[in-house]
């Protein structure tokens, strides 16, 4: 009876430290997470440019994890800057997003696109591409905010496209449908079931991302049966099918529950080769 007690006492003490480590200590320990990505074209257009991907902040407000992303990020010195979305909690304050977007600096370029948290006060939403109460688009920082969109990007004698698809559409998969004849191609989206929409023959890059690595490791089946098929499917990491690849990344913040236990919030540095 006393091994059992003692016993007790010793799973219930791993638990609470569990419980200490993945709220107040994991969550603001961020890993600068470095990335290769072999692309017989995006490798020889960026080969030697800095490539960030920031994603899934839901900023409350500014606190010592916040400034410490943006001294990692003025320490990279990045050529280009990727966001894929939830820049705010839900129905949280835009205000404070927006201050901390506006920090952002890269050298060539940021785009990004919305998620589902940043709709979740849909008045609000639109200042992230316009001024207040005008249809002006913002300068309040450099980012290109797309939505089922591309934008071709010019460098010295070489080009790319960088598109951004829209979690709120009706009908995703046709609003997908405008990346299939743009070659090459870096699409951002918000959900990684987004890679879904696309033909396996597209030789394109998604980032994307929304499950935050699963924030505690489940194996795939749990996550299926609570209804996250994009977590069972593309909880984090790169994935292949045929030509197209994705990579999705576990982002900084924590949707739901405070929470991050072995899933590090991460600021990835993409790398890209052509062999």
């Amino acid at each position: 009876m006393r091994w059992f007690v003692w016993g007790f006492k010793g799973i219930a003490l791993v638990l609470i430290g569990l419980i200490i480590y993945g709220i107040w200590i994991e969550p603001n320990r961020i890993e600068i997470h470095h990335i290769w990505i072999c692309d017989k074209y995006l490798g020889k257009v960026l080969e030697k440019k800095i490539v960030v991907r920031l994603s899934y902040l839901h900023i409350s407000r500014i606190r010592s994890r916040e400034q410490e992303i943006l001294k990692i990020l003025n320490e990279l010195k990045p050529d280009f800057i990727f966001l894929t979305g939830d820049y705010v909690k839900w129905n949280g304050d835009h205000e404070t997003a927006l201050n901390f977007l506006s920090q952002l600096k890269a050298r060539i370029g940021i785009w990004g696109v919305l998620g589902d948290y940043d709709y979740s006060n849909s008045r609000k939403s639109c200042l992230f591409c316009h001024e207040a109460g005008s249809w002006r688009y913002t300068s309040r920082y450099q980012i290109h905010f797309l939505r089922n969109s591309l934008e071709k990007v010019n460098l010295s004698n070489v080009s790319f496209w960088i598109g951004g698809g829209d979690i709120e559409e009706e009908h995703p998969e046709k609003s997908f449908s405008i990346f299939k004849k743009k070659e090459p191609v870096i699409i951002l989206s918000h959900s990684p079931l987004s890679f879904d929409f696309l033909d396996k023959d597209q030789d394109v890059l998604m980032l994307a991302g929304d499950t935050h690595g699963g924030q505690i490791p489940l194996p795939s089946w749990l996550w299926r049966i609570m209804g996250y098929k994009k977590t069972a499917l593309y909880c984090e990491g790169i994935f292949k099918n045929g030509d197209k690849k994705m990579f999705v990344s576990r982002g900084i913040g924590t949707s739901h529950f405070p929470i991050r236990l072995f899933r590090q919030p991460e600021i990835v540095v993409l790398h890209f080769n052509a062999t």
